[in-house]
């Protein structure tokens, strides 16, 4: 009887052993499914907030391009109009050769429209563009005003002249130089931003062009058809233009090779309007490096679950519970590593290793919801490096992006480890530092402003200087947001780009 009961107690522990290992693979197998289904998850949402947040920052450099050349060719009309005063002291038999002259042999003359004629009798003396024809001259340009960006209408002695710069060569200007931007940005995964000019909203054949497409440069041009599909039979040109025409944004999936590569793929794609230019401007990331991530974190779940394992069979049903807990917790614990390493990715620009201008933006709102709570008032200084078209049209790309690097290198050596560097997009930098007063900050903007026109970028077998400017100022109580703040630095940013560069400007 005692054998029995002996066997019996053994077959019971075997019985037990068995099921708690089954209930222990069934539970893990469970844990491990839930958990890919959330790392997928997490994966898939951030990749789609990098992909809305870098469309919105190209938007964003497109306005901030064009409120900077209306301000240049503002500046270079206003510089002609005082010329003029200077040709009129000269004579007025003078003027009208002067005037001509001006704008035939000193000027590219599909920039400037201009026309000059007498003031009494509105005899049409200059007009190479033909923008009065055979109509009075001032109802003609009276009319043509909300077609340029920077104009002036002047009397001088016996003569009326108009003379300005229309808003169409501004866009152009502005797309020339976004669609060079775009070509040569670099981004994590193979990502690339691609630019369609639409023709017809109502879609069918020769709908739009593609006007910036850097995985497929030789296309550029081209005409695009709705009824073009993916390997998988999908219709992604509809589906764009159909997302954006109804809510002027669409998240949307298809097949596409990859960059430098004849592999095809699925890609999650961004695409939004910017009804100004009637571009679709567009964002899209391959979704196959997503399993990457998931076996990694599956890889590191098995091990440390390995390791738990014999002790959680030796101790069976006694510790079953509190294994069990364990075995959770660290689930838990791994998932959240995960999660902070890929947000910290995500948060960080991938030439210059400074913090994303989303990371900026978050960041600003917490300090100023800080401020208005009567707590610290950060400096709040924008940095841009001056002529950084010439650096990269004088020696390449690469350079420019090794300028970028340089100049984040050496602001984040001049500051402390508690202020924090934003690449706000192109060349433009953001600098938040708390404890900074008002008093110091100059001196302190002062000292990396020296400290990068110190620094040697080298290229080759050149090498070249670079310099920067930087606009200052503090939260006011008046601010309604922080983006009051930023708008001041800007306009301090921009006092230092107009008196010369290289310097540091303060705006209380």
């Amino acid at each position: 009887m005692k054998k029995y009961s002996q066997l019996l107690s053994w077959i019971m522990m075997v019985i037990a052993c068995i099921a708690v290992v089954a209930f222990y693979q069934i539970t893990t197998k469970k844990l491990g499914a839930i958990y890919e289904e959330n790392t997928q998850l997490s994966i898939y949402e951030q990749k789609k907030i990098f992909l809305k947040d870098t469309v919105n920052n190209q938007i964003a450099r497109i306005e901030e391009k064009k409120q900077a050349v209306t301000a240049d060719y503002q500046e270079r009309v206003q510089n002609t109009a005082a010329m003029f005063r200077v040709y009129q002291s000269l004579g007025q038999d003078k003027f009208p050769e002067l005037f001509q002259a001006h704008f035939t042999h000193k000027n590219d003359p599909q920039k400037w429209t201009a026309v000059l004629w007498m003031a009494e009798t509105g005899t049409v003396l200059f007009d190479p563009t033909h923008l009065v024809e055979n109509s009075d001259p001032e109802a003609t340009v009276r009319n043509a005003q909300n077609d340029f960006a920077a104009f002036q209408v002047n009397t001088y002695g016996d003569y009326r002249a108009f003379f300005g710069i229309k808003k169409a060569y501004v866009n152009q200007v502005v797309k020339e130089y976004i669609a060079d931007e775009i070509r040569n940005s670099n981004f994590v995964e193979g990502a690339y931003i691609w630019v369609n000019e639409v023709v017809n909203y109502e879609g069918g054949d020769n709908y739009a062009i593609r006007r910036v497409h850097p995985n497929l440069r030789e296309t550029e041009g081209m005409y695009l058809s709705t009824k073009m599909t993916d390997v998988k039979g999908n219709f992604p040109y509809l589906e764009e233009l159909e997302g954006v025409k109804k809510n002027g944004e669409i998240f949307f999936t298809y097949y596409f090779k990859k960059l430098d590569s004849d592999v095809v793929t699925k890609k999650l794609s961004y695409a939004k309007l910017y009804k100004d230019f009637d571009w679709i401007i567009a964002m899209g990331i391959y979704l196959d490096d997503m399993q990457v991530y998931i076996d990694k974190a599956n890889t590191e779940s098995e091990l440390m679950i390995s390791n738990v394992f014999p002790q959680f069979v030796a101790l069976l049903l006694v510790l079953l519970l509190s294994t069990y807990a364990i075995a959770i917790l660290l689930e838990k614990r791994s998932h959240t590593q995960n999660w902070k390493a890929l947000e910290e990715k995500m948060s960080r620009d991938a030439l210059t290793n400074a913090f994303t201008r989303r990371a900026g933006d978050d960041a600003l709102k917490n300090l100023f919801s800080g401020y208005q709570k009567d707590e610290a008032n950060p400096a709040i200084i924008m940095i841009d490096i001056d002529d950084f078209k010439v650096i990269n049209d004088t020696y390449g790309h690469d350079a420019g992006d090794q300028t970028l690097k340089n100049v984040a290198h050496t602001i984040k050596a001049g500051v402390r480890s508690t202020d924090k560097t934003y690449r706000w997009g192109g060349d433009e930098f953001v600098l938040v530092c708390d404890g900074i007063t008002p008093v110091n900050v100059l001196d302190f903007c002062t000292k990396i402003v020296h400290a990068v026109a110190a620094m040697e970028n080298t290229c080759g077998e050149s090498q070249f200087k670079t310099t920067i400017s930087m606009g200052a100022t503090y939260f006011k109580k008046s601010d309604t947001s922080y983006s009051d703040a930023l708008k001041r630095a800007d306009r301090a940013l921009y006092i230092s780009k107009l008196n010369g560069n290289n310097q540091v400007n303060v705006e209380f």
